[in-house]
């Protein structure tokens, strides 16, 4: 009986260190695993966009015998001279679009529409508008781009001539001479054609 007693004591005391061992496991602080920290961010650039005109418009009729000139408030001119209208064409439209350019051309005025379009003239018409020079661009980085007859996409450089306005820094009228309507503006000029002309009688 003595040896039973002996074993059950020992045995109380083992479940009772046990017991207690578990509790002060459970008792150890948790190690927290530190956060990853978010990914910087890096602000995005503003993409740069083409200037936009204010959205006026007007319509002139023109008597071919003498030639005329239709004109926005904001300066733009178009002078028709006499004998350029082809048969059927009378009135002139010229309007100053509110929307911008193509992206892959970088320009420093709105794009002007001419109308009727597709009309091709029977001498050059000369066209005008203003254009503020931005720095770090030199007139010599700059001509007319003119849309493609046809419905062909992209520009065609147009020689120009630029003539400062007296008194206005940085501003000057650019003009030059087309033969055929539809959009024009100024722009950069490019060593790498982003619309290639396609050859009209492939």
């Amino acid at each position: 009986m003595a040896i039973g007693r002996g074993v059950s004591k020992f045995s109380v005391f083992s479940a009772l260190f046990l017991t207690l061992a578990a509790c002060a496991a459970d008792a150890s602080p948790a190690v927290e695993t530190p956060a990853t920290p978010a990914a910087a961010t890096t602000p995005e650039t503003p993409a740069t966009t083409n200037p936009t005109g204010s959205g006026e418009t007007t319509a002139v009729t023109i008597d071919n015998t003498t030639g005329g000139t239709v004109a926005l408030k904001d300066g733009t001119t178009l002078e028709v001279p006499a004998g350029a209208l082809p048969p059927g064409v009378e009135t002139i439209t010229v309007t100053s679009s509110t929307t911008p350019a193509p992206t892959e051309y970088k320009t420093v005025a709105p794009i002007y529409v001419f109308g009727p379009e597709g009309t091709v003239f029977l001498k050059p018409v000369t066209i005008s508008f203003p254009v503020t020079v931005p720095d770090g661009i030199s007139t010599s980085d700059l001509t007319i781009l003119w849309s493609r007859p046809r419905g062909q996409a992209g520009f065609d450089m147009v020689p120009a001539t630029f003539t400062p306005v007296a008194g206005k820094a940085s501003a000057y009228t650019v003009s030059g001479e087309v033969n055929h309507f539809s959009e024009g503006t100024c722009g950069q000029k490019f060593a790498k054609d982003p619309h290639p002309p396609v050859d009209p009688y492939l």
